[in-house]
């Protein structure tokens, strides 16, 4: 990777501080963050080194930029202000950029059920005693990684999800975002799951056309018997960097599914693992990736198992015209302590160009007898019988292949808790396959009778079973 000119010193971390009001105890992890951030390689392991896209940000713009806000122009219909509000029809949410909200719905309502859904200024001024326990320990370490390290100390917001004891909503969580500065921004994200409580967590992050880069720490807290389900769509601009690190801690009987796609950004540089610290936990994680252009994807997802009985599943499935570029890098680690451990990782890529290109490099670290662990990998190109078949059906070549893609990334979208969210991708899918990048025009969620809705729910139950222990047939 390309090494940064600093451009952030001691001083700029304190400033940040101290106009965001912290208490010295947070300044102070800040600035040991930033120590490491300085010390910690690009990757912990020399095998990855080579595979390992280049990437620059913008520092010095981060260093130096004013306090004033970015706003979005208002430009008729096709704003992207009416482009980000369109589309949700259901549950609670914000639609905001870096720096102001330009909507939300019903959060007040929460507090009302005991639920927190709150920025970092609320949640420093509400909820310090949960900020300060979530410190204490956190998921993602600033030693663990030079991006997280990075993002630890220069996260400028954050958000709070916290759901009390044995709750659950009807709807969903939900939050789009609007990338609309040439600034790097920094943000984190922390859901606490108490005992028995279920948390559905859908976001969108989306950019304007200008240089940018965003990075994020996401940290999910799952105590016994609660259930977190978190889908994420990114459709930055092509000419963003995206940086992700994302960990789930599970508790006893606790269960995480991670939905995640990505289709924007110059580079993706994507860091995720679920973490089974009790007995009985699991974690299913599925990943679509679309590239095109000359977009670079480098992803990791782990599973850590270290509690026995406990299950984890990876399937990442990744397309990949032009020039694109992937590398999946996946690990099952199962400790001493974690017998009668089941796992299962899977990277999967279809080239739709000669100068398009996937690696996977699948991996294990066991150290007990009496567990399950399984891996694979394949890269190839569409199956021409497939094509050929299709057309002697009356597709035209290009829509016989467009279907295929569909056909492959389709198990992973159906998952998704939101038929609006769900048709969003298909949408955005789609809309990629022809050329076209950038905000969406979200379609309105079509109205199901009670017997659709049950076959909808049946057709998703069905496709999740045969997503796993599976290896995906090209020819």
């Amino acid at each position: 990777m390309t090494e940064q000119v600093l451009a952030i010193t001691e001083e700029t971390i304190e400033k940040l501080s101290s106009s965001l009001g912290e208490p010295r105890w947070l300044k102070n992890f800040r600035l040991n963050a930033f120590e490491q951030y300085l010390t910690l390689p690009e990757e912990q392991s020399n095998l990855y080194t080579k595979y390992s896209p280049s990437f620059e940000l913008d520092l010095d713009a981060l260093a130096n930029s004013s306090a004033r806000k970015e706003k979005i122009e208002e430009q008729g219909r096709s704003s992207p202000i009416d482009q980000l509000t369109q589309g949700i029809e259901s549950g609670y949410y914000y639609i905001s950029t870096e720096t102001e909200t330009i909507a939300s719905k019903s959060i007040r309502e929460l507090e009302k059920r005991g639920v927190v859904f709150c920025d970092f200024s609320e949640a420093l001024e509400k909820h310090q005693k949960l900020v300060e326990e979530i410190f204490k320990d956190k998921a993602i370490k600033p030693s663990e990684d030079k991006y997280a390290a990075l993002n630890s100390a220069l996260f400028s917001n954050a958000w709070l999800i916290a759901f009390p004891k044995e709750t659950a909503l009807e709807s969903p969580l939900r939050r789009r975002f609007y990338l609309n500065s040439p600034r790097p921004h920094f943000e984190q994200v922390w859901i606490w799951a108490e005992e028995g409580s279920q948390i559905t967590f859908l976001t969108e992050s989306y950019g304007s056309e200008t240089r940018g880069a965003l990075s994020e720490v996401v940290e999910v807290y799952l105590k016994d018997n609660s259930s977190v389900s978190y889908s994420n769509i990114q459709n930055l601009s092509h000419e963003c960097v995206f940086l992700s690190n994302k960990r789930a801690v599970c508790g006893k009987d606790a269960s995480m599914n991670w939905t995640l796609g990505n289709f924007g950004g110059s580079v993706t540089r994507s860091r995720l693992d679920s973490l089974f610290a009790r007995e009985g936990s699991g974690a299913e994680v599925v990943e679509v990736v679309f590239g095109d252009g000359s977009q670079k994807f480098d992803l990791v997802s782990d599973l850590t198992h270290k509690a026995p009985n406990t299950k984890g599943r990876i399937l990442s499935n990744a397309v990949l015209k032009e020039s694109s570029r992937s590398i999946f890098k996946g690990m099952i680690r199962i400790s001493k302590e974690a017998k009668n451990s089941n796992a299962y990782l899977a990277g999967h890529g279809i080239l739709l160009s000669p100068n398009a290109r996937s690696d996977a490099i699948p991996g294990l670290e066991i150290s007990t007898n009496e567990v399950k662990a399984t891996h694979s990998a394949s890269v190839a190109q569409i199956d021409e019988e497939q094509v050929f078949y299709m057309m002697t059906r009356g597709v035209p070549e290009d829509e016989a292949k467009k279907f295929i893609v569909l056909g492959f990334l389709e198990p992973g979208i159906s998952r998704i808790r939101s038929e609006e969210l769900r048709d969003s991708i298909r949408d955005l899918i789609e809309a990629k396959w022809y050329g076209k990048h950038g905000l969406i025009q979200h379609r309105k969620k079509e109205v199901l009778f009670e017997e659709e809705e049950e076959a909808e729910e049946k057709k998703r139950a069905e496709l999740s079973k045969d997503i796993f222990e599976g290896h995906y047939k090209y020819r």
